[in-house]
């Protein structure tokens, strides 16, 4: 199963998300006003006076779903993140090669050159045409 980059808002006042088995739950005064199964979203971002509980916050570590909470105006309060996934070595490589303009601009004319033959293919691509009824 692929995930597909979705993002849960939550901007109820006073939210509560809890776990419910593989699901999260989102409550307001109790009331249980949405449900989800956790793998379905990559990241959560709640606004306002909302809360988690750690069983909800560990179910969204172990399934690198993100977790971000806002103030009521949008700025940055607090996150819990997962795991970060990568190779050291690999970015390590990547920053000397931008450092090195040789490298870099090897690079940056393949690139260019990928991107003209992937325009040139579209653009001789036959058009077809749909008749709506």
């Amino acid at each position: 199963m692929r995930k597909l980059l979705n993002t849960l808002y939550v901007t109820s006042e006073d939210s509560y998300l809890s776990k419910d088995g593989m699901n999260l739950v989102v409550s307001v005064n109790g009331l249980e006003v949405g449900r989800l199964p956790v793998h379905n979203i990559e990241q959560i971002v709640c606004f306002g006076h909302s809360g988690a509980s750690p069983s909800a916050m560990r179910l969204c570590v172990e399934n690198g779903v993100s977790l971000s909470f806002m103030s009521p105006n949008g700025r940055f309060i607090a996150g819990v993140y997962g795991e970060t996934k990568g190779n050291v070595l690999l970015r390590r490589a990547q920053y000397r090669i931008a450092d090195d303009p040789n490298r870099s601009l090897h690079i940056s004319k393949n690139m260019i050159l990928g991107k003209m033959a992937n325009s040139r293919f579209v653009l001789k691509k036959p058009k077809t045409t749909t008749v709506k009824k």
